[in-house]
């Protein structure tokens, strides 16, 4: 293989790998995916659906502070803390922050 042909090989591999770069969680992602997941990606219980900006407008321009306090307090058939009692009040505002930013 003369140099070039070295070259081309070497620069298409690399770009293959950077493409194939796992990209990081946001913040709030996994505790979302651990423990919010389950009634707000289908909408058990009433729960708003993670990206429907339709059901999340009035939460959202409720503020961030109303949204914590329902998430850490619980709210209607939602348990505190999505149920998880060993979740932190930052570590529910990290997932309710995740929801809203997909929400938005």
């Amino acid at each position: 293989m003369d140099y070039i042909s070295l070259s081309i090989t070497v620069i298409a591999f690399s770009t293959l790998l950077m493409g194939c770069k796992e990209k990081a969680p946001q913040p709030g992602e996994k505790i979302w995916l651990a423990n919010c997941k389950v009634c707000h990606e289908t909408g058990l219980a009433g729960a708003p659906v993670i990206g429907n900006q339709a059901a999340w407008v009035k939460r959202i321009n409720r503020g961030t502070d109303s949204l914590y306090e329902h998430a850490i307090s619980g709210w209607g058939d939602m348990p505190a803390r999505g149920g998880n009692t060993e979740l932190s009040d930052s570590e529910v505002k990290q997932a309710v922050d995740y929801m809203i930013s997909k929400s938005k």
